[in-house]
C-alpha cells in the first residue's frame, strides 16, 4: 500500500542566491519540497543544480536567502541536516583498496548506524550485491560502483534521499534497476530530490520538476502540468534536407525548429502528422506525442528556432 506524503516540508528555499565572485550560480531561487515527493531539478551544465545541493548539506555556504531543511538552517545546522540524509553524489568515492563490506562498515560507523552488520546485508541484497560483499572495489564494475553508492546513501535509513546524476553513463539494465529502486521509495513515503540530464528518467520518477536555467527557476510544474502547457501536442522528426518540401504543407499554428540535424514539427494531433507525411510525400523518421525533453529543451533556450 502506497503512503500517503506527510504535508511538512522537507526543503524549504527563498530567494536562495549564490555568488562565485561575479559569477552568480544561483539567482533568488525559491522552491519547497513537500515531505514523501519525488522532486526533480533540471537545467544545463552551469544552471546553479549541484550549487542548491551543496547548499542543502552546507558544503557551500549561501550568499543570500534563507533555507530549511527539515526546519534547519544548513549554514549553521549542517550535523542535524546530514543525521536525516542520504546522498549519491556524481562521483562514487569508494575506497579502492577495501572490499564491499569493509566500505559499508566504515561508512556506518561514521553515521552510527546501529546494528549495522544487519543493515549491510539487508541494502547488499537488495541492491542484488549480496554476491559481491567480500570482492575489492577495483574489482566492480561501473554499474556495481554505483549501486553501492545507493547502499551507502540508505544506511542510515535517511528520510530525504539526493540523488545528483545518479544514472549518468550507465547501461539501460542498471539504470532500471535504479529507477525501480527510487520507485519504491517513493511509495514508503520517503522524500527524493534528484538532478539528472536524463528527461524520460525526470518524467519516470518525478511529481514535480523544477527546471533551471542560469541559476534561475524557469518552470516549475509536473511533468504532465509543463508538457501541456509548454509543448502540447505530437512532434514528427524528419530529415533536415527535407525542410524546404515540407514547408510548402506547413499550418501556420504548427511549431517548427531545428534539432541537430533533424527538423521537427510539432502538431496539435498525430493525425495532421500523417496527412503531412501523405502531402509531402517524406516520412518522418518518428513521431511521437511531445513530452519533458521538448519542454526542457523549449525553456532552456537550447531549441533552435525557424529564424535561428
Amino acid at each position: 500500500m502506497i503512503s500517503k506524503p506527510n504535508s511538512t516540508v522537507a526543503v524549504d528555499a527563498r530567494k536562495v542566491t549564490k555568488r562565485f565572485g561575479e559569477l552568480v550560480a544561483l539567482n533568488e531561487l525559491s522552491l519547497a519540497v513537500d515531505s514523501g515527493q519525488c522532486v526533480g531539478l533540471l537545467g544545463p551544465n552551469g544552471a546553479g543544480k549541484s550549487t542548491f545541493i551543496g547548499c542543502l548539506y552546507g558544503s557551500v555556504e549561501r550568499s543570500e536567502g534563507d533555507l530549511r531543511v527539515f526546519g534547519f538552517d544548513p549554514a549553521r545546522e549542517a550535523r542535524r541536516i546530514k543525521e536525516r540524509i542520504g546522498v549519491v553524489p556524481q562521483e562514487n568515492a569508494l575506497d579502492e583498496e577495501l572490499t564491499v563490506r569493509e566500505n559499508m562498515r566504515l561508512y556506518a560507523r561514521f553515521q552510527g548506524v546501529k546494528d549495522p552488520f544487519r543493515r549491510i546485508e539487508e541494502l547488499l541484497e537488495h541492491m542484488s550485491l549480496s554476491h559481491k560483499r567480500h570482492a575489492q572495489i577495483r574489482s566492480l564494475s561501473g554499474g556495481m560502483k554505483r549501486r553501492l553508492t545507493f547502499v551507502r546513501a540508505l544506511l542510515s535509513d535517511p528520510e530525504l534521499l539526493i540523488l545528483d546524476e545518479p544514472t549518468t553513463g550507465l547501461d539501460p539494465t542498471v539504470r532500471h534497476l535504479l529507477w525501480d529502486k527510487v520507485l519504491s521509495y517513493r511509495q514508503v513515503g520517503k522524500t527524493v530530490l534528484v538532478t539528472t540530464h536524463y528527461m524520460h528518467e525526470a518524467e519516470l520518477l518525478c511529481d514535480r520538476v523544477i527546471i533551471l536555467n542560469h541559476g534561475v527557476q524557469v518552470a516549475v510544474g509536473s511533468p504532465k502540468e509543463l508538457i501541456e502547457k509548454e509543448t502540447p501536442g505530437f512532434v514528427g522528426i524528419f530529415e533536415a534536407d527535407q525542410k524546404s518540401t515540407l514547408k510548402i504543407h506547413l499550418d501556420s499554428n504548427w511549431h517548427c525548429f531545428m534539432q541537430g540535424r533533424q527538423y521537427c514539427v510539432r502538431a496539435p494531433q498525430i493525425e495532421h502528422l500523417i496527412a503531412l507525411q501523405a502531402a509531402s510525400g517524406v516520412m518522418a523518421i518518428q513521431m511521437r506525442p511531445a513530452n519533458l525533453e521538448d519542454v526542457y529543451l523549449k525553456l532552456t533556450g537550447e531549441e533552435l528556432g525557424e529564424n535561428e
